[in-house]
């Protein structure tokens, strides 16, 4: 190659390095006024400001929970320390005598002798949301499988049907199950028609039970039907394609991934029914007595608000108790995380 040619083509490279860069150029200008202070400050400020709105809805959350959750809360572990005197008067002395009420009185551990009224109370009240959440399960596993893996155009319309009972008032559904059990209600004329004569069910363990199940079938429900909507329809097919059958495909695959939904609706069926007021007042008589039924009684009756206080404690010691035991067997983290991976 001449010199003529070699001092041609580096002159073309060196114009074509001087293009690239003049090319460059607007690119190096725009990067320069995008992170100059001006352009960037409002987005910092901007951050910032998102910064501090999230730490004040913390804040706030916080606050709420303390002002409306932890105060009252504390209030009444206070007061329950307390003793009432004469003619409803609060003393504020600290005193053990309102636990040692509740929970030693006609009590002989020796023989195993318990004939305390709020312990009484307090096992039937446990007894019954046992058995109202075991019967909601048993109700509420079959519907919420079905609206969980049916792909029908009336699946909406069906979850409709379930959340219903909320729009009606908790009294009036009791109310109606009053219509139901009663000595001439809808089942006593029904059972009358095939020749069984009764004199109704109302006031009654089956009443309290009956009603509470129902009322609360929908708690068991939708948990169970969120667990059962996640599962990928692929783990299922597989099974069957190895050869499981569908019981055993139920029993090995379906089951274990419903058993966040199962947990979450067993927790909320307990609590809610343990801690039922109206059913066992306008469905039971006086021998079914819940432990909600005997504090209102004990404040608002009897006017012995640290009494009262005391048995809300042990109540919620209770529960804490059954629900820590609860989490050692199943987990609390899954049923929160819950539904398939």
């Amino acid at each position: 190659m001449s010199s003529e040619q070699e001092s041609f083509g580096n002159g073309v490279q060196s114009a074509s390095v001087e293009t690239d860069g003049l090319r460059e150029w607007p690119f190096k200008i725009r990067t320069a006024i995008l992170r100059s202070g001006p352009v960037t400050g409002p987005f910092e400020r901007i951050k910032n400001r998102e910064s501090i709105l999230a730490s004040v809805q913390a804040g706030l959350g916080l606050g709420w929970m303390v002002l409306f959750l932890f105060a009252p809360l504390l209030y009444i572990v206070t007061l329950s320390f307390w003793q009432r005197g004469a003619g409803g008067v609060i003393i504020q002395q600290f005193s053990l005598s309102n636990y040692e009420y509740i929970l030693t009185q006609n009590v002989d551990i020796a023989t195993l002798t318990f004939d305390n009224l709020y312990l009484t109370i307090l096992r039937q009240s446990l007894k019954y949301g046992l058995f109202v959440t075991l019967g909601a399960l048993a109700l509420g596993y079959v519907p919420a499988y079905f609206l969980g893996r049916t792909v029908s155009k009336w699946k909406a319309a069906f979850l409709l049907l379930v959340v219903l009972p909320f729009w009606v008032p908790l009294i009036i559904r009791y109310y109606a199950w009053i219509l139901v059990l009663g000595n001439k209600g809808l089942l006593v004329s029904m059972l009358g028609w095939v020749g069984i004569e009764s004199g109704g069910f109302l006031y009654s363990d089956l009443a309290v039970i009956s009603g509470l199940t129902q009322a609360l079938l929908p708690f068991m429900i939708l948990p169970i039907y969120n667990s059962v909507n996640e599962i990928d329809d692929s783990l299922i097919e597989s099974a069957k394609t190895m050869g499981a059958t569908p019981l055993r495909t139920f029993y090995e695959v379906t089951l274990p991934l419903t058993l966040p939904g199962i947990s979450a609706g067993v927790i909320l069926v307990f609590i809610l029914s343990v801690g039922s007021y109206m059913a066992p007042a306008l469905l039971g008589s006086p021998s079914n007595t819940m432990v909600a039924n005997l504090i209102e009684t004990t404040f608002g009756q009897n006017f012995d608000w640290p009494l009262a206080s005391a048995m809300g404690v042990v109540y919620l010691l209770v529960l804490f108790t059954l629900i820590s035991v609860f989490n050692r067997f199943v987990g609390l983290d899954d049923v929160i995380g819950g539904g398939a991976e």
